[in-house]
């Protein structure tokens, strides 16, 4: 009966140095393999690569002033937080306590401290019902003031007033009929 051979610690690294060269070549063929760069067929305007891209990036920063954007470009944030909220009297007042409480950590990045800090904190906003689907002057008047509100080209979903409850097989839930 043969003796089998316990492998040493000389084989082991041979072995470990195999078996990672060869991690390594196939990890770089397929990163070569899947380009990032090129076109990943998303949507039009949702592919950054697309010539409108930058015209939908325009409009959706048409009300914050130029200089405040290029002052984000040049920052690196460690965070950047969008807080998605509507344009209405309610949202509005919630979006200046937040901004008068919880914003003023010296962390946070706003209009105050000129944007510097490792977290940027922007309100993303689409048109509202309530306003005929068109930005409120009220809305106006707070990008001027805060320039943190970046407004989107889409309109909020319609408001549906008929919600009627009921019981499931998991509780209650809502109906929106």
């Amino acid at each position: 009966m043969a003796k089998t051979k316990l492998p040493t610690m000389k084989r082991k690294l041979r072995r470990v140095a195999v078996l990672l060269i060869l991690f390594i070549t196939v990890t770089t063929v397929l990163s070569l393999r899947f380009n990032p760069a090129a076109d990943d067929g998303a949507p039009e305007p949702n592919n950054l690569r697309h010539p409108r891209a930058a015209a939908v990036d325009d409009a959706a920063l048409a009300h914050i002033p130029r200089r405040v954007v290029d002052t984000w470009s040049r920052r690196e944030y460690l965070v950047v937080l969008g807080i998605p909220s509507t344009d209405e009297e309610v949202r509005r007042t919630r979006r200046n306590l937040q901004r008068s409480t919880c914003w003023r950590f010296p962390g946070v990045a706003t209009r105050a401290n000129d944007f510097t800090g490792a977290m940027l904190v922007l309100y993303v906003l689409g048109r509202h019902p309530s306003h005929g689907y068109d930005y409120s002057a009220a809305l106006l008047e707070e990008v001027a003031q805060w320039n943190d509100v970046v407004a989107l080209q889409m309109n909020e979903g319609r408001v549906t007033t008929n919600k009627k409850w009921c019981w499931g097989y998991s509780g209650m839930r809502l109906l929106l009929v």
